[in-house]
C-alpha cells in the first residue's frame, strides 16, 4: 500500500510538474506575441507620423517656393551660346545678365542727349549738403543725443535737414576711446569701441591704399574702409540717408586701444619691429594675417553704432548670390523671378515699399560696385512700413575699370523705381555726381588729414554707371508690358 501510494504520488508530482511546464510555455508564448504585436504597433505608428511629417514639410517647402525662389544650381563653362553644359554635359541657361548686357549696350548707344548734361539743380543739394558739414563752435554736452534719440527711425538714419551734422562728425573723429573689444560681427577684424559719454562706434581698419584694383568676383577681397565714408556721403547725395554715420579716423594703437582692450583683443596686439600690430577675434581673424598701424597710427573708418530702440532685424536679400563659381542663383536664370518675387506679401508693391527700396538699393550698389549685400537690415520696432537701411557698404569700390551689371538685376528685371529716386537720380547728369562726391570727400579729408578718399578711377566709374542706369530705365520703358510701372511708384 505504501509502494502504491508512493508510485501514485510520483505520477502525480509528473503530472503536475508537466502541467506547469505546459502552461508555463502557453504564457511564454502569450507574451512573445503581445511583444510582437507592441512592435508592429510602433512601426506602423513609427511609418504613419514619418510619412505625415514628409508631406507636411513637403508643403510648406512648396509655400516657401512659391512665395520667394531660393537658388538653384547650374554650372557655368566660357560658352557664350545660349545654352551651356554642366558637368553631367546636361544644357542649362546661361545668366540673362549677359543678353540684358547686349541690349543696355544698345540702350547706351542712342540715349538722349539730357542724360549727358548738366542740369543745374544739382548745385543746390551740393550747396546745402556742404553747409551742413560745417562745424559749430559751441558744442553742447548732449550733442550724442541727436544722432542716437532724434535723427535715426524706421524710414530713414538721417534726417532731410541736419545742422549740427558737421559737428556731431568732428566730435566722432575726435572722442576719447574709453572702452576697445573685439566686435563680433560678420567675419574680418572689426573693433568696437566705446567713447566718451556712452557712445559706441564700429572701427574698420584700412587693408589696402586708395588706389588698389580688386580683382576677381565682385565679393572679393577685405573690406575697403573709405568705402564706408563715401557711401556715407554718396546716400545724401542721392536722398537715401540710410546710412550710419562714418568718418574717417586715425587711432593710436597703444595709447587709444591697448590700453583700454579687452583681455582678449590685448592678447591679439604685438609689436613688430617699430609698427603695433593686432588681429583681433573673428571668423577670420589669426596671427597670420594682421593689420598694422604705420609706427602706432592706423587710420580706418568709424561708425557710429546705431541706438537699440530701432530694434534691428536681418533679412535675407531675394538677390542673394551663391558665393559660388558654378552656381547660379534662381535670379541669375528667371527671366520672370521679380514677378515671383512680388508674389510674396512682403515684396508686394501694393503691401510695402520694400521692393522698391531694395531696387533703389541696387542702383547704390551698382554706383558703389557693391555686390555683396547678400541680407539686408529693418528697424522692425512697431514701425510701420520700414526702409530698408544701407549698412555695411565695406566691399564696395573693388575695381573701377569693371561694371557689374547683374548688380542691377532688381531694377531690370521689375523695371520699377521710386520717382522721388529717378527724380534725383536725372539731376546729377552730365558728370555732376562724380564732382559732388569729390567735393563732399574731400572735405573729409581735410578734417581727418588723410589721403583723398577716392581716386579718380573710382570717381569716372560713378559716372560712367550713372549712365548705365539711365539705360536700363530707358529699356524698361520700351518694354511695353511694363511701362505704366517705371518710375510712376511715389513713396
Amino acid at each position: 500500500m505504501f509502494r502504491y501510494n508512493s508510485i501514485q504520488c510520483s505520477h502525480f508530482h509528473e503530472y503536475s510538474e508537466l502541467y506547469f511546464n505546459v502552461s508555463r510555455i502557453k504564457m511564454i508564448g502569450r507574451r512573445c506575441a503581445l511583444f510582437a504585436l507592441g512592435a508592429l504597433l510602433i512601426f506602423v505608428v513609427t511609418v504613419n507620423i514619418y510619412f505625415i511629417r514628409v508631406i507636411v514639410e513637403n508643403s510648406s517647402q512648396k509655400s516657401q517656393l512659391k512665395s520667394l525662389p531660393l537658388v538653384e544650381e547650374s554650372y557655368v563653362q566660357g560658352s557664350t551660346s545660349s545654352l551651356r553644359k554642366n558637368e553631367n554635359n546636361k544644357s542649362i541657361p546661361k545668366p540673362i545678365a549677359e543678353d540684358i548686357g547686349e541690349k543696355i549696350k544698345k540702350e547706351m548707344q542712342i540715349l538722349p542727349s539730357k542724360y549727358f548734361k548738366r542740369n543745374t539743380s544739382y548745385l543746390i543739394i551740393l550747396e546745402r549738403l556742404l553747409s551742413e558739414l560745417k562745424v559749430m563752435d559751441n558744442v553742447h554736452e548732449d550733442i550724442w543725443s541727436i544722432p542716437n534719440n532724434n535723427w535715426p527711425d524706421a524710414h530713414q538714419l538721417l534726417p532731410p535737414s541736419a545742422p549740427e551734422l558737421g559737428t556731431i562728425l568732428n566730435a566722432l573723429r575726435k572722442a576719447r576711446v574709453k572702452h576697445a573689444d573685439n566686435a563680433v560681427l560678420g567675419t574680418q577684424l572689426k573693433l568696437m569701441l566705446t567713447l566718451e559719454n556712452g557712445a559706441k562706434a564700429v572701427f574698420k581698419p584700412q587693408w589696402y591704399s586708395r588706389d588698389t584694383v580688386i580683382h576677381g568676383p565682385v565679393y572679393y577681397g577685405k573690406d575697403r574702409h573709405n568705402a564706408e565714408i563715401v557711401a556715407f556721403h554718396l546716400s545724401s547725395l542721392l536722398a537715401l540717408r540710410r546710412v550710419p554715420l562714418a568718418v574717417i579716423r586715425k587711432v593710436n594703437l597703444n595709447n587709444e586701444i591697448r590700453k583700454h582692450a579687452t583681455p582678449e583683443l590685448y592678447a591679439t596686439m604685438y609689436q613688430e619691429g617699430n609698427d603695433t600690430c593686432l588681429y583681433g577675434v573673428c571668423h577670420y581673424c589669426s596671427l597670420a594675417d594682421p593689420v598694422c598701424g604705420t609706427g602706432d597710427i592706423l587710420e580706418g573708418a568709424l561708425i557710429f553704432w546705431l541706438p537699440r530702440y530701432l530694434h534691428l532685424v536681418k533679412h535675407r536679400h531675394p538677390w542673394q548670390r551663391t558665393y559660388k563659381k558654378k552656381k547660379l542663383a534662381a535670379w541669375e536664370t528667371d527671366e520672370n523671378y521679380c514677378e515671383k518675387v512680388k508674389e510674396s506679401k512682403a515684396y508686394s508693391p501694393q503691401s510695402s515699399s520694400r521692393l522698391l527700396d531694395l531696387i533703389d538699393t541696387a542702383v547704390f550698389d551698382f554706383l558703389m560696385d557693391n555686390g555683396d549685400r547678400h541680407h539686408y537690415e529693418l528697424a522692425q520696432n512697431n514701425f510701420h512700413n520700414p526702409a530698408v537701411l544701407l549698412i555695411d557698404n565695406g566691399k564696395s569700390l573693388g575695381n573701377p575699370d569693371v561694371d557689374h551689371l547683374d548688380i542691377l538685376a532688381p531694377l531690370y528685371q521689375c523695371c520699377m523705381i521710386h520717382k522721388t529716386t529717378w527724380d534725383r537720380l536725372k539731376m546729377f547728369s552730365g558728370g555732376t555726381l562724380s564732382s559732388s562726391l569729390e567735393k563732399l570727400i574731400a572735405r573729409e579729408a581735410i578734417m581727418a588729414d588723410v589721403l583723398p578718399l577716392m581716386s579718380d578711377a573710382h570717381l569716372g566709374a560713378m559716372d560712367r554707371r550713372l549712365l548705365t542706369v539711365y539705360a536700363v530705365v530707358e529699356y524698361c520703358l520700351k518694354k511695353k508690358k511694363y511701362v505704366s510701372n517705371v518710375i510712376l511708384d511715389h513713396r
